[in-house]
């Protein structure tokens, strides 16, 4: 060890890791990688230390001792620091805090170790570290994730954004949403991962009450006296904003705790006031169904207050009662509603008509109109719509079932045509190389009419020139371009089949060409128009070209004109 200063050399064998460090993931590909720079050229930033059993304890720079390790140093640059353990671990929250790799969960455990200590509360890990307040507190909720879930997001099975959602949530909901963060889809063979908006939207639906919407009073703790009142409960949003800086209102995360409020609130008004009318404002089973409840349709609302002060005020009816929603939405909320389904104030029209009615045949009407509906009447009538209900749940199913049993069916139909014409094609493949094996080596007329039908089938569109050539004086013609080629072609002699083949390749090639680009007509030119006739009156065979001779002419041209510019220059 060298004693010139505050940085020193210090023997590997002479250091120790902190376990107190925060840090206890290390990338292995990253440290080879780091070891290899440390051999070419050393190591740059020197880890800081501090004197404690005769050794030194790495207070920052683990990974960098790591790496020293790996590249099999002697000994490392150090700045030595006499530091308490409180001072220690704020050193190494603060350094492992600014680097970009270090996991979420290990950062909460550092911020969590300095809380343990006197003297350290949030604002002073914001003061220390940096790090704005909610960005601590999504930290340090990591902490209260349940082990199967911590042990995932350490994994990094889930990503951070996952853990933040699920670790705001009491433990008792944890396990439902981690569950909720996959899904398998009929062609994966294992569940996937969701994105978080996702699970954000499940825990809004299923998880979050909005404290503003209960009926309930939110100051009253005799509601339920082991969680108190709502204004001072923590498992809320409100009583963290920091934390809950993303959600809307006030939301309860407890929800057994908010539906046991519900039903010791509406216990007690309906003990307060015996004649209330409660109200089942949704279906559920008769044997959860509170005693003597009615269906919201089987009653009339009555409006109790009038926006419009100039009109006529509601006037109250002999059936006029107050009531309490009892189960489904608005739960827990008073109304008045009227329970006579003919009462002359509220439905003056179908009064009229039974009056008329009942002074025709009374007996009838009396019939009509029950008294008042018994216990054993509402159980029959509940009998009556659970049946209609399961009649209909049952008549849902069964067509679910035959639109699968369709669906396959479809698909199966689907997949049977699909290979017969992939062993169609499969076939005609073969045909066409059969006959390419068996191609003669001339034509006959017959085969050229083949060649020719099959060269017009392929693209009719590349010969629409021609055959608005061949109908240009009839306007009424209707025909297509491959029509029209198909009856010139059948119309035809067999000596000029050739000539057809030819008018159908070169008309496309009638256009001028580009500059350096091939024309084609004036090589099919030389090839098949004959010579212009000689002196003699004979006429020379037209050669074509060959690209031999072509490069030959050219390199005699360009060697004659060297001569000739020579001979000027002697001259």
């Amino acid at each position: 060890m060298q004693n010139s200063s505050e940085f020193q050399y210090i023997a590997i064998d002479q250091l120790f890791e902190s376990k107190t460090n925060p840090r206890k993931t290390f990338d292995q590909k990253k440290l080879e990688e780091l070891a290899e720079s440390i051999r070419s050229g050393g190591l740059i930033q020197p880890i800081v230390v501090r004197p404690k059993d005769n050794a030194f304890e790495i207070v920052a720079g683990a990974r960098r001792f790591r790496a020293g390790q790996l590249a099999e140093e002697f000994s490392l640059p150090a700045r030595i620091k006499e530091l308490t353990d409180a001072q220690a671990l704020e050193w190494q929250l603060v350094e492992n805090s600014q680097r970009e790799d270090v996991h979420p969960y290990e950062e909460a455990q550092g911020f969590q170790n300095l809380l343990d200590l006197p003297g350290y509360d949030v604002a002073a890990l914001v003061e220390k570290s940096g790090k704005s307040a909610s960005h601590i507190y999504a930290r340090l909720s990591l902490l209260q994730l349940i082990p199967a879930v911590a042990e995932a997001f350490q994994q990094e099975r889930i990503t951070a954004s996952h853990a933040a959602l699920i670790a705001r949530l009491p433990q008792e909901h944890q396990a439902d949403a981690f569950d909720n963060c996959w899904r398998k889809d009929w062609q994966d063979k294992e569940a996937h991962l969701l994105p978080a908006k996702h699970l954000s939207a499940w825990i809004q639906s299923n998880l979050y009450l909005n404290l503003a919407d209960a009926p309930f009073d939110r100051e009253d703790p005799s509601l339920n006296p082991t969680a108190g009142a709502c204004v001072t409960c923590p498992r809320r949003s409100g009583y963290n904003t920091s934390l809950f800086c993303d959600v809307q209102g006030d939301q309860c995360l407890d929800a057994p705790c908010y539906h046991g409020k519900v039903a010791a609130h509406l216990d007690r008004e309906i003990a307060a006031h015996p004649g209330l009318v409660l109200i089942e404002n949704g279906w559920r089973s008769p044997k959860e169904q509170r005693p003597g409840a009615v269906q919201l349709g089987h009653v009339r609302q009555i409006e109790t207050v009038i926006d419009n002060p100039d009109a006529e005020p509601v006037m109250p009816c002999d059936a006029a009662k107050p009531a309490i929603i009892v189960y489904g939405k608005n739960v827990g909320t008073t109304l008045t509603v009227c329970t006579d389904h003919s009462c002359p104030v509220h439905d003056p029209e179908t009064a009229s008509r039974l009056a008329e009615e009942q002074a025709e045949n009374p007996a009838l009407v009396m019939a009509l109109i029950p008294d008042e509906e018994t216990e054993e009447e509402a159980a029959e009538r509940e009998r009556e719509y659970a049946q209609r209900r399961q009649e209909y749940e049952e008549e849902q199913q069964r067509k679910e079932e035959e639109r699968k049993l369709q669906n396959q069916r479809e698909h199966e139909a689907h997949e049977a045509e699909r290979a017969r014409l992939v062993e169609l094609h499969k076939t005609r493949l073969t045909t066409v190389e059969r006959i390419v094996a068996d191609a003669p080596s001339m034509f006959s007329a017959l085969q050229l009419r083949t060649f020719l039908t099959a060269l017009i089938h392929l693209d009719p569109y590349m010969f629409e020139d021609i055959a608005e050539q061949q109908v240009a004086d009839d306007e009424n013609n209707q025909q297509s371009a491959e029509e029209i080629l198909g009856v010139l072609l059948a119309s035809t002699s067999d000596d000029k089949l050739t000539g057809f083949a030819l008018r159908l390749v070169l008309t496309s090639h009638a256009a001028i060409p580009r500059q350096g680009e091939f024309d084609c007509l004036a090589d099919a030119e030389a090839m098949f128009v004959p010579a212009p006739p000689t002196k003699g009156g004979k006429a020379k065979k037209a050669k074509a070209p060959t690209p031999i001779k072509e490069a030959k002419k050219a390199v005699a041209g360009s060697t004659s004109a060297k001569k000739n510019a020579t001979r000027k220059k002697a001259a």
